[in-house]
């Protein structure tokens, strides 16, 4: 891998150059594309004119941009030496003539801008992060491999800075505004919230102190899952939002199980009492059918047990009529 850095580098004064470049990159080069054999001046001007995506490291062939020479991938034109860009990456084929810090990350597999002073890779993540993150960071495995979850366009390779919020999971920075800006606070890859909240919480706490329930749901509490912490809670039932009884945190959902109803002793004595009286009500009408019960089945048993009673008398009466037939023999 060669990688050649060229801040200082001299050529043809400014105004001696015509424009160059395009509104993604300024380079004076551009590339023969090998998918389609096409020149374009970079590979996001080739995916917005094309049906299929140009891998750039793949690209052998490059034009000089003031000469139009066709030649393979160098950093210099071979026949009229201008420099194709101050940065020069010849692994990822990136040439730019704006300083922007650039460095190339063998990790990541590409080229980056910031400095890679300012910069880790995180072999977990397989991805750089910023230098302040290296003591301690939720580490989330290729996590800058997937698309990002609003706009589903891809993170790893875009020109777009991403957000890093404490859940791990990234999003495009303008994704990220665009959810505070509609007032959504929750990752949508796992619903964490995406920054502290702790000043949004203390407002609902005060909204639930200023509006009490009615008197009927007093003992009302319900089984809540912290989005948060991940943890479960038994909270009052309440019409602003549940509080996670761990960590404070209002990002809250209803749990597994009912309603339940919790008081004092006089309020349980009361349930049982018309559980009782419930018991009390099914006995009698349980009663109230035994004497209809007894009058359709109770005569048709006894006869069938008096028939029953007479044919083994009648069978007894015959084996004595036979012995004594034997021993008159």
């Amino acid at each position: 891998m060669e990688t050649i850095s060229t801040p200082g580098a001299e050529g043809p004064p400014d105004d001696s150059l015509k424009p160059v470049g395009c509104t993604h990159y300024k380079r004076k080069s551009k590339f023969v594309t090998p998918c389609c054999d096409k020149i374009y001046t970079c590979r996001f001007c080739h995916d917005e004119c094309e049906d299929h995506v140009l891998n750039r490291k793949e690209v052998k062939e490059l034009m000089c941009a003031l000469c139009d020479t066709r030649q393979k991938v160098q950093s210099t034109c071979q026949k009229c030496g201008i420099i194709f860009g101050k940065y020069a990456c010849l692994e990822c084929n990136l040439f730019d003539d704006e300083d922007k810090n650039q460095f190339h990350c063998s990790g990541c597999g590409i080229c980056r801008i910031g400095g890679a002073h300012k910069f880790f890779h995180c072999t977990k993540c397989n991805m750089c992060l910023p230098i302040q993150l290296e003591s301690g960071h939720k580490c989330v495995e290729n996590v800058s491999r997937t698309n990002c979850p609003i706009c589903l366009e891809d993170i790893h390779t875009s020109r777009i800075p991403c957000h890093i919020p404490p859940c791990g999971h990234l999003l495009h920075r303008p994704c990220y505004e665009g959810l505070l800006t509609n007032g959504l606070f929750a990752c949508p890859v796992c619903q964490t919230s995406l920054m502290n909240m702790e000043r949004l919480w203390k407002y609902w706490d005060m909204e639930i102190e200023n509006t009490p329930m009615p008197s009927e749901y007093s003992n009302y509490f319900v089984e809540i899952l912290c989005k948060d912490c991940h943890k479960e809670s038994t909270v009052k039932f309440h019409v602003v939002g549940f509080k996670c009884q761990q960590c404070g945190s209002y990002n809250t959902c209803r749990n597994k199980g009912p309603v339940t109803v919790r008081g004092s002793i006089r309020t349980l004595i009361r349930y049982i009492a018309r559980f009782c009286n419930f018991l009390i009500y099914m006995t009698r009408q349980i009663y109230s059918y035994i004497p209809f019960l007894s009058l359709v089945v109770g005569p048709g048993d006894d006869t069938d047990t008096t028939e029953h009673v007479r044919d083994e008398d009648r069978l007894e009466n015959t084996l004595t009529d036979e012995e004594e037939l034997q021993n008159n023999d």
